[in-house]
């Protein structure tokens, strides 16, 4: 009786193809060009997302764009109503503070493996983007971008660490705060201060001292999450709409 290879398996005398990018698929596409979107805010909080004029605008078919969306439902991004559709999620006071104590206690943690992986040319890539985080302040519809900005620097940070689960983890973490919160909330103070943290965050990072870096990152975590949850509540108290 012949047998068969096992589907996935490589045969006999095959070596596995090394270093080859795997093709994005129409899904991968969808779901990280609707992510985009929203970090730019071309789609915002609570808007409600039509097949079809996203597929339009993305230039595909309606399955992927469906698919996508399925998958930022299981990432509590988006959500669905029956016979309704997927709409953008809404920021909430109590879960953007448990997602800020999840994340501090994610980003304190690596600090030690931080310093150990860290090299002058990590360091510089960290420089660069605290610098690319100021210059934005300048820039038009600033707001949306900053948000960019500031995922980056801390992903880049703990991307330091070497662990890719904890990496993958914050990842969600970031993008469920910031793709649910609107812009129009943020401070302009806190813009400041939040660049001026991350700076020092830096600084604490070049001289290898974890228990300073770890005091600095804490105490920026909870400025942020002071600030976002509690523009949160404001907001809903004074039932603003943008």
């Amino acid at each position: 009786m012949p047998t068969t290879a096992k589907r996935g398996r490589v045969g006999k005398g095959r070596k596995p193809v090394k270093g080859k990018a795997r093709e994005e698929l129409p899904v991968d596409t969808a779901f990280r060009k609707i992510k985009e979107m929203m970090y730019h805010h071309e789609i915002v909080p609570g808007q409600k997302l039509l097949y079809q004029a996203l597929a339009k605008k993305l230039g595909m078919s309606i399955t992927p764009i469906i698919q996508a969306l399925n998958r930022l439902q299981l990432l509590n991004i988006v959500y669905s109503e029956r016979n309704k559709g997927f709409y953008v999620g809404e920021a909430d006071p109590a879960e953007a503070r448990e997602l800020f104590i999840a994340r501090e206690a994610f980003e304190t943690f690596l600090v030690p493996a931080i310093i150990k992986n860290l090299t002058d040319e990590k360091l510089e890539r960290l420089e660069k983007a605290t610098r690319e985080h100021v210059e934005a302040v300048s820039t038009p519809q600033y707001r949306r971008i900053l948000l960019l900005k500031d995922t980056n620097f801390h992903l880049q940070m703990i991307e330091i660490a070497g662990n890719r689960v904890i990496h993958n983890l914050c990842k969600n973490i970031f993008e469920q705060i910031y793709l649910k919160y609107r812009p129009e909330y943020m401070r302009e103070e806190r813009l400041r201060e939040a660049t001026e943290e991350h700076w020092a965050i830096v600084g604490a990072l070049r001289e290898r001292d974890a228990k300073k870096t770890r005091r600095l990152l804490k105490q920026h975590v909870k400025n942020g999450r002071e600030h976002i949850v509690g523009s949160l509540w404001r907001g809903e108290d004074a039932g603003l709409e943008f």
